[in-house]
């Protein structure tokens, strides 16, 4: 496994980052003590245990010269033990602040996997492609079936990552992401990673954005609660009605 990316690390020390958390999660400024200290907390955790790792896809698609990547990203088990502590102690705040920095340190470390590539390996990212997400009509066959959720249990083993998955494809650790990277060498067509942020109104994926909205967007408005969320709001209803 490949060691982390040092400056997604360094962002729990980053005020401005988490300001901007603070603020795209709705803190009462009174919090920002708490969550600063919290993120201290993850550190250490992300240092020892947190990695990624890809694999090249041996087969060709049909149509396509690129060639895929499949990518692996973990923040390691150390932090879901971190969120179950303050969980289990009755700290729910606690628990759902580091749910939302984890849930931002992954989207960042997509943007830090696509700016590695093209420092160690002169290649750009034209797309993300995600297990289980919705499969346009004008999807090839072959990557259709390379993105079904039956298919995470294999990719997990390929990649060789300290990460597996429950009969209902939930991975452990849970801030972990699995993905496939398309290739390209023209820096035009590259993505930004993750649609939020981005400015190209021209990039193909805009149009398809809808297909990997679960994963790509940290907004959890009318969105399905992940595990933690569910976690943390099931044992909150659970005291209420005592």
């Amino acid at each position: 496994m490949q060691t982390f990316f040092s400056e997604i690390t360094a962002l729990c020390r980053n005020e401005q980052f988490l300001h901007s958390v603070m603020e795209k999660y709705h803190y009462d400024p009174e919090e920002y003590p708490n969550l600063k200290r919290l993120a201290g907390e993850m550190i250490p955790c992300l240092e020892t245990e947190a990695g990624w790792q890809d694999r090249e896809i041996q087969e060709t698609f049909p149509g396509r010269d690129q060639s895929f990547l499949a990518v692996g990203i973990t923040l390691g088990k150390g932090i879901d033990e971190l969120q179950e502590k303050y969980l289990q102690n009755g700290f729910l705040t606690e628990s759902y602040m580091i749910e939302v920095l984890s849930s931002e340190l992954l989207l960042e470390s997509y943007r830090a996997y696509t700016e590695w590539l093209v420092v160690h390996r002169d290649l750009h990212v034209a797309r993300l492609h995600f297990l289980g997400g919705e499969i346009s009509e004008t999807s090839e066959q072959k990557i259709s079936s390379l993105l079904r959720l039956a298919n995470l249990p294999m990719l997990l083993q390929e990649l060789a990552l300290p990460v597996t998955c429950n009969a209902a494809y939930c991975m452990i650790p849970k801030k972990s992401v699995v993905f496939y990277a398309e290739l390209t060498k023209d820096p035009f067509t590259k993505c930004a990673g993750i649609c939020l942020g981005c400015g190209r109104r021209d990039c193909p994926n805009r149009m398809e954005e809808k297909e990997n909205f679960p994963l790509r967007f940290a907004d959890m408005t009318d969105r399905p609660l992940s595990y933690g969320y569910a976690r943390i709001f099931s044992k909150n209803a659970d005291e209420n009605g005592r």
